[in-house]
Parts: C-alpha cells; structure tokens; sequence
C-alpha cells in the first residue's frame, strides 16, 4: 500500500498548483500506485474542500484546528495506522512535485538501503547532476517519504507538536535522526518546489524571497535528462543545510 499525503487549509490557489503538479507527476511515473489522502484543517475556506474532494481518493475534515505541527502529524498517524500504508509521501499545500519526483520516490522504495528517509527538496543548484540522491546533514520538510516502520518506531515517538524547544517537528526529527544514526536522502537538484510566499505561518514575503535566491528544482528537462537515480555517499558535513518555509 503507497499513499500520498497532503495537508491543505486557506490556500486554495496553491494547492491547486500543488494538484497539477501531482498529477503530472503520476503521469511521468504510472507505475507509483498510490491512494492519496488529503487532511484539510477546520476552518478552511469551501475552495479548498471542492479542490480536495475533485482530487482526492480520501478526504479527512478535522472537526478542530490543527495548525502546522499538529496538523501533518494527525495526518500521518491516520495513513499510516488506519489506512495501514506501508510508504508514504507527504506534501504540504504549497510544496509542488517536479515531473520525475515519483519516479525517484520509487527508486528510493527499492533502494531503501541508502537511508531511511527521503526529503525531496535540496538546496543544490546541481543541475549537471539530475540524476544525483546522496546523504544530508538534516531533514527537508517541503516534501518528504517514509515507510511505515520508520515512522513507528522514530518519527510517531518523537514528533513535536508543540510550540516549544525544539520549535517544530523539523526539528525534533533531526534530532532524532542524529541522535540514531539514520540517514536521509535528497537529490542533487530538488524535486519539489515551494511557492508559498503569500501567508504562510512561518515565513514572511521578504523571508521567502531571501529563502529562494538561487535554488533551482528539476523540470521536464531534467526529468528527461536523468535517466536513471543513483546513489553518491559523501560527507554530510560538507554539504549546504536546507532549511524549510
């Protein structure tokens, strides 16, 4: 059992970008069977539940606001325990999938070996290396792929919902992925891309224009450049944090 996830609460606009991207994304890669579970938070405008019904095999209507925290972990609980997905991607209603992002999603299913989670974006401007998955110091938040193991028994015990140190449940997962020794994957050139400059909650305009100065993340001509996924182990402490908006 795959499943998408994705969270959505007064962005309609973005999340139909978010959408349109998915559904290119299963396009280019039809071999990634997935059910995909939308989690829209009380209070969202009716935009959001039309576009979440009209694209969605499941839709959850939290009776209660959630927020950013509680939100995705709520989700996440619900796919992986009462759906019983054994490989999950997740995305948020303002991070967009390259074309190919499934069909590394499937290369990092069967080549779980390399590490335990795969975050989609990066900040590398890498594109001579489409084809690039190596190891990060951190864990990238705007997309993101687990099994069902990983997050029982690391990410369920240990996220932090909470408004308090460490602030927010990026942060709590990197400490545990550290503390543990597990190792999380992302491309050289990102397969995701955040266009949440307007009302986000923890990002202003200006933040988010500082944020994206020189990132580049893969299109269709990368897509069709990269033939093949392969893995390239490095030295984590080299390479560039990849913070989240």
């Amino acid at each position: 059992m795959r499943t998408v996830s994705i969270c959505a609460y007064n962005r309609p606009e973005y999340l139909h970008e978010v959408l349109i991207g998915l559904g290119i994304a299963r396009e280019f890669c039809p071999e990634f069977n997935a059910r995909v579970i939308i989690g829209v938070d009380h209070g969202a405008p009716e935009p959001v539940l039309v576009l979440a019904h009209m694209h969605a095999d499941e839709v959850i209507e939290w009776p209660e606001h959630l927020g950013v925290s509680e939100h995705p972990r709520r989700l996440l609980q619900y796919v992986f325990t009462e759906v019983e997905s054994n490989f999950n991607l997740h995305l948020e209603d303002d991070t967009v999938l390259s074309p190919d992002a499934l069909r590394l999603a499937l290369w990092f299913e069967r080549h779980d070996e390399c590490g335990e989670i795969l975050s989609l974006h990066s900040k590398s401007t890498d594109y001579e290396n489409p084809g690039c998955v190596r190891p990060r110091p951190d864990f990238g938040v705007w997309g993101w792929v687990a099994d069902d193991l990983v997050w029982e028994q690391w990410l369920a015990p240990t996220w932090n919902h909470r408004r308090t140190p460490p602030l927010g449940f990026d942060y709590s997962i990197t400490d545990t992925l550290k503390q543990n020794g597990l190792i999380v994957l992302s491309p050289a050139l990102s397969r995701v891309h955040n266009i949440g400059r307007e009302n986000g909650a923890h990002q202003s305009p200006e933040g988010y224009d500082e944020e994206m100065k020189g990132l580049v993340w893969a299109g269709i001509e990368h897509a069709k450049e990269a033939n093949e996924f392969y893995f390239h182990e490095e030295n984590t402490k080299t390479q560039n944090n990849a913070g989240a908006v």
